[in-house]
């Protein structure tokens, strides 16, 4: 292999993770759908152990602090957090009407690197119907104090209140526009022991089905992977210990790759493909979850990383398909 895509290749390595779980701290409200001690699993930690885990921890490449309103706590709790290992990079979940001209200076003092920024929707019937409690101005503004300074990981939902297919493509094509390049984004699951239960029990509230959620996400991943972005993460990991608090929803285990599958179908059936070589590592997506019976002729390929459709290679496919969505 050659030099140069041997750097590729490391380049490309995930970074190594520490994740610090802060379940609802410094949110000031509650979302309908959410209930993070459910959710996960996860408790508040002691985070004077944490400080004391990570003391003299040398393989690690960043420091995340996942769950709740990371920049809604307190500044003494934030400063706390941030001064663990100040020479190892951080990145913070928040949400948009939680950043100010002065949350951001602080963040780029503390070597906060990553924000990911909870907007799972730019629809205002949406949001309000969610619990969000802020608007589509509160999250381009957000993202304008945000984008020249940090890498943002935007976070969206589907089937959420008053949600629609068309609103949740066009929440993808606007966040494009804005110039956020890294989503994530998975379908609202209803949780014991939160509003949207309740909402469900009353009957005004309708959940996605597995089929629902599953097209309307490759159609979303679509759009953003031909558009120059990134979907770091596909659907909503829920530990084995917390799915009796499911109640219902389009939960699967492998989300993620029933919608890189439907992809590779989608593109095959749209342009009528022939051939399709791919790499190993692709195999589940290329031949899993239905498309088993695609009338196309296999071609595994023994050293490029990619998936090529008659000749034309992944990216390229996702560009043309997503600009007639």
């Amino acid at each position: 292999m050659k030099q140069q895509e041997l750097k590729q290749k490391e380049s490309e390595k995930k970074p190594k993770i520490y994740p610090v779980f802060l379940p609802n701290l410094g949110c000031k409200t509650r979302c309908v759908y959410c209930n993070q001690v459910i959710m996960t699993g996860e408790t508040i930690p002691n985070i004077d152990k944490i400080a004391e885990e990570l003391a003299f921890v040398t393989q690690i490449d960043e420091i995340a602090y996942y769950g709740g309103t990371f920049t809604g706590l307190k500044w003494e709790l934030m400063e706390k957090l941030l001064s663990i290992r100040p020479d190892i990079p951080k990145r913070v979940s928040t949400r948009p009407d939680a950043i100010d001209e002065n949350i951001v200076e602080f963040l780029k003092k503390s070597n906060v690197k990553t924000i990911e920024l909870g907007i799972e929707s730019i629809d205002d019937e949406v949001l309000f119907h969610s619990g969000r409690n802020y608007s589509k101005h509160d999250i381009f503004k957000a993202i304008s104090l945000l984008k020249d300074n940090f890498e943002i990981i935007a976070h969206l939902m589907t089937g959420l209140p008053k949600d629609s297919r068309e609103k949740d493509l066009k929440s993808v094509r606007l966040l494009i526009n804005e110039g956020i390049r890294n989503f994530r984004i998975h379908p609202t699951i209803v949780f014991r022991n939160t509003a949207l239960e309740k909402l469900l029990e009353k009957g005004l509230y309708k959940p996605q089905t597995l089929e629902e959620a599953t097209l309307v996400v490759t159609e979303m991943v679509i759009i953003a992977e031909g558009n120059d972005g990134k979907v770091i993460r596909i659907g909503y990991h829920i530990p084995q210990s917390q799915l009796k608090f499911v109640v219902a929803g389009p939960y699967h285990p492998s989300f993620g790759d029933l919608v890189r599958s439907r992809i590779i179908r989608m593109i095959v059936e749209r342009f009528e493909v022939k051939h399709i070589a791919y790499s190993r590592r692709f195999t589940s997506w290329v031949k899993g979850y239905g498309n088993e019976n695609l009338q196309v002729k296999f071609l595994e390929l023994t050293e490029e990383e990619n998936i090529f459709f008659d000749g034309t290679p992944l990216s390229e496919m996702l560009r043309k398909y997503s600009a007639i969505i």
